[in-house]
């Protein structure tokens, strides 16, 4: 009886060991179920997005000279550029390949295809940016308070560090 269980455990763990890789076409089509060119876009929009943000922090308000204007104009079209050239579905998409063939076997890509093209599916990927940005909102409402909070204690801290004897 313990060899029975050695040989089917043996063979078990042999058979996972032996997985199907998947084709690069399956992930292919993965990757166009899960709509990851459009997500490589969005991230291209909130890099833009932030450059822009980062600037109109940094400015504090300030209005600029004509001139000025016209350098920020420049900078943030060269940046946008520049996230573009670095950030593209083009380029990266050998290297999602790549990272799914590692990560995943044949079955698996079969089972998240059948997912991702299921209605379920399809509605997961059409609710989850607003769930994104709704629990980001969530997240962003709670960080102010929290950071008050650190603020008090680490100068009560500090306080307390520099009274010990």
């Amino acid at each position: 009886m313990k060899h029975l269980s050695l040989l089917l455990t043996t063979l078990l763990l042999g058979t996972s060991a032996f997985a199907a890789p998947p084709s690069n076409e399956s992930i292919s089509q993965l990757l166009v179920a899960t709509r990851m060119e459009r997500s490589v876009s969005v991230a291209q929009q909130s890099l833009d997005q932030a450059v822009r943000n980062s600037i109109t922090q940094g400015l504090q308000g300030k209005t600029l000279t004509p001139q000025g204007q016209k350098v920020i104009d420049t900078f943030t079209a060269d940046a946008s550029t520049i996230i573009r050239k670095e950030i593209n579905w083009a380029d990266l998409k050998s290297a999602y390949v790549k990272l799914y063939a590692e990560t995943f076997t044949q079955e698996e890509v079969d089972g998240l295809l059948a997912f991702y093209r299921s209605p379920a599916g399809v509605a997961l990927l059409e609710k989850m940016p607003l769930v994104t940005q709704k629990s980001a909102a969530i997240t962003q409402q709670r960080i102010g308070p929290l950071v008050e909070k650190l603020k008090a204690s680490m100068a009560k801290t500090v306080q307390d560090a520099k009274a010990a004897k």
